[in-house]
């Protein structure tokens, strides 16, 4: 394993993470014997806006109903449960980080979704999938993380059937970068890859899609648009210092250090 997915899976790996979700849960009034998607929507988005943005990115996007999906980067699930549950799709989950993969197995069998969703360790970067197995290829602020874009998405472009969509959340490098560190992505610039929205519409292009779009202003606009991350336990998922990065975000963002993204792209037919 190179360093990069080696500092990556250190920096999302926690301690008896189930425990600590289990336990913010029920700290919320649920009862962890009997979860329920709702329930675990409040934690399992793992990205700022929560819940609502991964609804804002499937309707932007025109995921169809029951279609087949790769959530590329998956942490604990939350957006493959969205996808099978609301939308009856089909979907494969990878991450990086075994502790997240082991956490969404268990969490997805507990919500009974264990027939529409599976889950394995891996890297976006080389995808164990064959060529054109998706409609739509989904990742949620995953390609910070990933210095070699052009590997990820062109592995997105291989897995996509002819026609699909590759749709993913993004936060690029602003005019006045570098952002404030630490950020809920990395605690450091070692493990974080930004790039500025027009190199990374190029690399999409170079991979080979077509009809890019930034769609990040109208998530922004949309009525009931996505607030600050979930009440409960982000920080169970993501570590205890959580709120001040995520403060550090919405300052880096409000000084132009980044720009948020939201991409719709498509493979050619």
């Amino acid at each position: 394993m190179d360093t990069e997915n080696r500092s990556v899976i250190e920096h999302y790996t926690r301690n008896n993470l189930m425990k600590r979700i289990l336990d913010a849960l029920a700290g919320a009034g649920h009862d962890p014997d009997n979860l329920t998607i709702a329930a675990l929507s409040e934690i399992d988005h793992l990205h700022g806006g929560g819940l609502a943005t991964t609804e804002v990115q499937a309707e932007l996007a025109e995921i169809p109903k029951g279609c087949h999906v790769l959530d590329a980067g998956c942490g604990i699930g939350g957006p493959s449960r969205y996808l099978a549950d609301c939308y009856g799709c089909t979907v494969e989950a990878i991450d990086l980080t075994p502790e997240y993969v082991e956490v969404a197995r268990q969490l997805i069998e507990k919500v009974g979704l264990g027939d529409k969703i599976t889950v394995k360790v891996g890297s976006v970067t080389e995808l164990p999938y064959a060529d054109q197995s998706f409609d739509v290829v989904l990742s949620q602020n995953v390609s910070m993380n990933v210095a070699d874009k052009s590997a990820m998405f062109n592995e997105a472009f291989r897995v996509l059937k002819p026609n699909g969509i590759f749709t993913f959340s993004h936060l690029a490098e602003g005019p006045n970068a570098p952002p404030i560190y630490p950020l809920p992505w990395a605690h450091t610039p070692d493990v974080s890859f930004l790039e500025t929205p027009q190199k990374i519409t190029e690399i999409l292009s170079f991979a080979g899609f077509i009809e890019i779009e930034d769609k990040a202003s109208m998530a922004r606009s949309k009525p009931g648009a996505p607030p600050p991350p979930g009440t409960i336990g982000g920080a169970s998922a993501m570590g205890d210092d959580l709120p001040m990065r995520i403060q550090n975000s919405i300052q880096s963002n409000q000084e132009g250090r980044l720009i948020p993204m939201m991409v719709v792209a498509r493979r050619p037919s």
